[in-house]
């Protein structure tokens, strides 16, 4: 069962994610600043890597999950790579952009710290970000509601204060809110693209064609084709001084 989750919330994590990567790498960025090297590291199924390439002539992207690799978006400018390991196997001094979109929560830790100072170059630039598309008022207008459900632990802030900084050096914080406009389709997307969200929506409405029954509820409850949601996004700039 938890493989077939993977796959179904693969999918549909794959079908949508809102265009903000891009947005908010031009805030972290310089543009016309383009590089030669980008990693990627956590890169889902490549729209922040494709983001990336805005700034990097060749971007890697690595991931630990396959199934999300499996749908991960062709590009001429990226390699892709599984990796569920926080040793890199990248030579020394080697990248000169490193990116962590939504992916550092999971796996912070003073040991991945060292990598990244390993492999990035000196004044290479480490971009730590992540979006927030809260959807709570979208499932309460479903009726989808779990009383017993514990708060989340996960921090979209997240960044490496609180380990050893070593030669990396804060260049910049940003915080911020976008008001959004997001087609009824693409929300069920959205809510179809976490594990948890799926589970619930399973139980109120059952398996079959559970996509297209969302976005007629949907459609019913707003009368309209998109939905307004408001993305917090939140990101910090490094860059490493060797």
């Amino acid at each position: 069962m938890e493989q077939e989750y993977d796959q179904i919330t693969a999918f549909h994590y794959s079908a949508f994610r809102p265009s903000l990567h891009l947005q908010i790498l031009k805030e972290c960025l310089a543009e016309g600043d383009e590089r030669p090297l980008g990693l990627d590291v956590g890169c889902g199924t490549g729209q922040s890597s494709i983001a990336l390439t805005h700034y990097c002539e060749k971007v890697i992207g690595i991931e630990p999950s396959k199934e999300m690799l499996a749908k991960s978006i062709e590009h001429p400018r990226i390699a892709y790579h599984h990796s569920d390991s926080i040793y890199f196997d990248f030579p020394d001094s080697f990248f000169d952009v490193i990116t962590f979109a939504g992916s550092l929560y999971y796996a912070k830790s003073q040991q991945l710290l060292d990598e990244v100072l390993r492999i990035g170059k000196d004044s290479s630039v480490v971009v730590i970000y992540d979006f927030d598309l809260p959807l709570d008022a979208v499932l309460e207008k479903l009726k989808v509601n779990n009383k017993f459900e514990k708060p989340s632990n996960y921090d979209h802030k997240v960044n490496f204060d609180g380990l050893n900084p070593g030669s990396l050096k804060t260049k910049k914080q940003l915080n911020k809110s976008l008001l959004l406009e997001i087609s009824v389709g693409d929300v069920s997307h959205l809510l179809l693209s976490s594990k948890d969200n799926y589970g619930l929506l399973c139980e109120t409405f059952g398996r079959e064609k559970l996509y297209d029954k969302i976005s007629q509820k949907l459609r019913l409850i707003f009368q309209s084709e998109s939905i307004p949601v408001t993305a917090k996004t939140y990101s910090t700039v490094y860059q490493i001084s060797k």
